[in-house]
């Protein structure tokens, strides 16, 4: 719509992949970069090699961040911890009417998939359980139980979810809340195999378009926090246009539109 030419790298989550990516973009002598980066840990060297090539960058979804968390370039994202206390709202209202609060014959456990290397995915994890815990009686901190995964891998979540069954039989009931819904389905698979899937209520952040309808596979057991990630790509590329052709600077940060599912 623009009228401008541009270029598609998909870096599958790779750190690697990654780097490599941007040293072809320096190459191709591009004008601006919008970047959704695998893991934080990567963002210095990743901002140093775009900004001595006199490039502007947008960070996308997770920040471009420095080891004392401060932000280091322009980002488009949600406000994870509005997003935690959307989260929180509709866990507390489901607690309620499930009557997992009240019923003596359930025992559950509350799974925090908890990822160490995404600032974000802490403070919405954080904003959860501080949530449910202020406004919940009943519940206290020996119904949580965080799991550390890394945001995008199922297979690692199904794992650490597996132990977390096994060395917890008596929990009837589970809840779990995750960063992603890669996170999400490794854990259900775990729940599944053991036949406890359809006693488990859950909530994870997925990428998607908004307004689309209800999101597929949801029910009132489950829901999503669904990131318009087509719109962030948008913005992105109006905000980097509008900056190398009229010159106006870039917003240090721009949110981006969410809604829940269920």
């Amino acid at each position: 719509e623009l009228g401008v030419q541009f270029l598609i790298l998909d870096n599958r989550m790779d750190s690697n992949l990654t780097l490599s990516d941007i040293d072809t973009l320096i190459s191709r002598k591009v004008n601006g970069v919008a970047i959704a980066i695998p893991e934080q840990k990567m963002s210095w060297i990743v901002v140093n090699r775009i900004f001595e090539a006199g490039i502007p960058v947008i960070s996308m979804n997770y920040k471009l961040i420095d080891k004392q968390n401060r932000q280091l370039a322009p980002h488009i994202g949600i406000d994870y911890i509005k997003a935690g206390i959307t989260a929180e709202r509709w866990i507390a209202k489901r607690l309620k009417e499930n009557q997992l609060l009240t019923d003596p014959s359930i025992s559950f456990g509350i799974a925090e998939l908890y990822s160490k290397s995404v600032l974000e995915i802490q403070e919405w994890s954080e904003t959860i359980k501080a949530g449910l815990s202020r406004d919940l009686h009943g519940i206290n901190k020996g119904h949580f139980y965080r799991i550390n995964s890394p945001v995008n891998d199922a297979a690692g979540a199904m794992i650490t979810m597996q132990q977390l069954l096994s060395e917890h039989p008596d929990v009837t009931n589970w809840i779990i809340y995750a960063g992603s819904s890669d996170e999400m389905s490794g854990a259900l698979r775990a729940l599944d195999q053991v036949g406890m899937k359809k006693y488990s209520l859950t909530l994870s952040i997925e990428a998607g378009i908004t307004g689309k309808g209800n999101f597929p596979g949801s029910s009132r057991s489950r829901a999503v926090i669904l990131v318009d990630t087509y719109k962030q790509g948008q913005k992105a590329a109006e905000l980097l246009y509008k900056n190398v052709k009229y010159k106006i600077p870039i917003s240090s940060k721009t949110d981006s539109v969410y809604e829940l599912k269920e």
